[in-house]
């Protein structure tokens, strides 16, 4: 009997195979929702505080307020003040080139208002894909707001500011310039770098939030530091003062041809620095032209020389403050001296029999100040040498100061004290050597050098500095007997050119051999340095001028007293002093 066999579900099998296909679909979608909800549940419950915190980040901004950096002031005689570094509003012309419907158009006005190439500022605008391009910088704001309302699409003005220093190369090795590294400006060289905290001040902070367009919602700004502005240096520098003597010491270093040259007027009674100058010297304008950085020193403070005959007077000094020597001692000058195997001579080689130290002075002669520092011996004479600042930093607020070198006097070798006696084999800075003589104009005392009067704050607070005595280094009856020998090296010695009519005026001058590279003895190559007050006893300024290789004359005497007697006459002048010979 036939038969057929029967599903008892009613199904198929192909039935059932789709059926548990769609239950392991329906299980999936499942555990999805699952994982999904409790994946809300710790995003909106749990760690809601997390999340809402993080949001608020990202909508909650703090960004720097920048501050404003000081200005530095010159001064003149009636208290004026003169700025040599301000800030600057400047504006960039930038172009977005996806903003610019016609590039030829733009780079068209772009070439004639800017006198720019205008086929190069086609090529910059006209590609599309880039984002962001500059085209002309350091543009006067003035100019920029009067060309603002006939930009072509596209083009934008951005304002920057920037250090400025409105006289240019005037009063440049006192000042330095500021350098960007970045988005920081910071000071380089001279004050800007010495006075760079006080200078720059200190940036705030704004704490805002913005919106998801990226703009500030204005309810929510607070600052949570203002800015504080940089404070302003008043200088010890006289504008005018500054002026006259960049002018003679550039005349002078032209007219010899000197390779560098510099100048320094001081207050000897005060130490502050009235003027300060090298030759060359830059533009911080546009300081980054130049190819040769070491132009940027201050080789008044920065460099150290052997200065020569300029020293012969604190060796006298030193020798009338120990009571071996008065003006009026005499001794018998043969022309040399010999020590070992070497024979040191006069400048000029001659011998001029019977000679007082005031004659020695006149004359610069190398056997007197010799004949001196044996009587001294070489203890003492280190030991006044040192009292005079020689060897040793004056701690001016200026950057960079090299101590100088006199180790010579430590070695015991006679001939090394002996020729340090006139300047030979020690080293010293320019301004160390207006320090010390300084003394001697200032009856004894050594005063602390600066270039800062006061600094006044943002808010008009003002520090001021006043003069230091150092220590005394020689009474004033010693001062004062040197002071009435160089007067006379003026009116009697090389010097006599330097004299101002109706005044005393006091000075020496120094020729000095340059040390060979090889530190073998001497080249042919010369320094020359004039060093001198007015009035002589009652100085209200004292001035010191080098010429580093100048050609044509072989003194001191010859190139550097002309240009003395120019710019003390003028100073004379310049403070209405009158005269004080009768």
């Amino acid at each position: 009997m036939a038969y057929r066999r029967s599903n008892r579900q009613g199904r198929r099998p192909f039935d059932l195979i789709i059926g548990r296909r769609m239950n392991i679909v329906l299980l999936f979608f499942l555990a999805a929702f699952i994982v999904l909800a409790g994946r809300l549940f710790l995003l909106q419950i749990v760690h809601h505080r997390d999340y809402a915190k993080l949001a608020s980040r990202q909508h909650r901004l703090v960004e720097e307020l920048s501050s404003e950096r000081g200005i530095i002031y010159f001064q003149d005689r009636n208290g004026e003040l003169i700025p040599i570094a301000l800030n600057k509003i400047e504006k960039t012309l930038v172009a977005v080139p996806r903003e610019i419907e016609n590039p030829e158009t733009a780079a068209q006005w772009v070439a004639e208002n800017f006198a720019e190439d205008q086929e190069e500022i086609f090529l910059k605008i006209s590609a599309k894909e880039d984002p962001y391009e500059i085209l002309v910088k350091k543009i006067d704001a003035e100019r920029g707001e009067r060309l603002k309302n006939g930009l072509p699409q596209g083009l934008h003005f951005e304002e920057e500011a920037r250090r400025a220093y409105p006289y240019g190369t005037l009063g440049a090795h006192l000042a330095g310039f500021v350098s960007r590294e970045g988005v920081e400006e910071e000071g380089r060289y001279g004050l800007e770098r010495f006075y760079e905290q006080d200078l720059s001040g200190q940036k705030g902070f704004l704490d805002g939030v913005k919106d998801a367009a990226g703009f500030w919602v204005a309810l929510g700004r607070s600052i949570i530091r203002p800015p504080k502005n940089g404070s302003a240096l008043v200088l010890t520098a006289d504008y005018n003062i500054q002026l006259k003597a960049e002018e003679v010491l550039e005349r002078t270093r032209e007219k010899w041809d000197a390779a560098s040259g510099m100048v320094l007027v001081m207050d000897p009674s005060s130490g502050q620095i009235r003027a300060l100058a090298g030759s060359p010297s830059f533009d911080p304008n546009n300081f980054s032209n130049e190819k040769n950085f070491s132009v940027f020193l201050d080789n008044v403070t920065e460099s150290m020389y052997e200065l020569g005959s300029v020293v012969k007077p604190l060796t006298m000094a030193a020798g009338i403050e120990d009571g071996v020597v008065g003006p009026d001692t005499v001794y018998e000058d043969s022309g040399e001296v010999k020590i070992g195997g070497y024979t040191i001579k006069n400048f000029d080689g001659r011998a001029n029999g019977i000679q007082t130290m005031t004659q020695v002075l006149e004359k610069s002669l190398n056997t007197g100040v010799m004949y001196v520092a044996r009587l001294l011996g070489r203890d003492r004479h280190l030991e006044y040498l040192e009292r005079f600042g020689l060897g040793q930093k004056t701690k001016v607020d200026l950057p960079g100061e090299v101590s100088g070198d006199i180790s010579n006097l430590e070695s015991g070798s006679e001939i090394d004290y002996l020729t340090a006696s006139f300047g030979q084999g020690i080293a010293v800075t320019p301004l160390q050597l207006a320090y010390a003589i300084g003394a001697i104009a200032n009856h004894g005392n050594l005063m602390r050098p600066y270039a800062v009067e006061r600094i006044v704050d943002d808010s008009g607070n003002a520090v001021q500095k006043n003069p230091e005595v150092v220590r005394r280094v020689i009474s004033p009856a010693t001062a004062e007997k040197i002071t009435k020998m160089l007067v006379s090296a003026v009116r009697s010695g090389f010097e006599n050119r330097a004299g101002v009519k109706g005044y005393f005026v006091a000075g020496k001058t120094g020729t000095a051999q340059i040390p060979k590279s090889d530190g073998r003895g001497y080249s042919d190559k010369v320094i020359h340095t004039f060093v001198g007050y007015a009035p002589a006893f009652d100085p209200k300024f004292l001035v010191l001028l080098q010429l580093n290789e100048p050609q044509g004359n072989r003194f001191a005497a010859n190139t550097l007293t002309p240009a003395f007697h120019d710019l003390a006459e003028y100073i004379l002048n310049y403070y209405e002093i009158p005269p004080d010979e009768k």
